[in-house]
């Protein structure tokens, strides 16, 4: 075994460890941790037996071990992006409902109302454990 083999199978067990030890590795789902770890044990192997990856590659219709090796790191590249923009996207969603609860138990507080009537573009919603109170204020749907 070669230098670089120990170097960069050393590395790859570091990325491991610490992607499954981090705190937000609790609310990865299974399916990708194991997907994840298939990945590690596919690049361990690539590492150790290079002649490998371009038996398979040949196998498989590509030329050579690197182009495949290229394919496959792009496709895994393509996944993470869409997974963080689909994780950013569910982030700025609880966001905006986080601020939306916040400005309704604001104005509840400010101006002494007990229910307040918020119409949105699913319908008319009223926030949670409140009073039935005359007269009931109408806000407009923010943005």
């Amino acid at each position: 075994m070669i230098l670089i083999q120990i170097i960069l199978i050393a590395a790859f067990a570091v990325i491991f460890l610490v992607a499954l030890r981090s705190r937000s590795a609790h609310s990865v789902n299974a399916w990708k941790k194991i997907a994840f770890a298939g990945l590690m044990v596919l690049v361990v192997i690539a590492v150790l037996a290079p002649d490998l990856v371009s038996i398979v590659a040949q196998a498989i219709g590509v030329g050579r071990g690197t182009d495949l090796v290229l394919y496959v790191v792009s496709v895994t590249f393509g996944f993470y992006v869409v997974n963080q923009y689909l994780r950013a996207q569910e982030s700025r969603h609880q966001l905006h409902q986080l601020a939306r609860r916040i400005a309704i138990l604001e104005a509840q507080e400010r101006y002494g109302m007990e229910r307040l009537t918020v119409r949105s573009s699913v319908g008319t919603t009223v926030a949670p454990d409140a009073q039935v109170a005359q007269p009931t204020e109408i806000l407009p749907p923010h943005a």
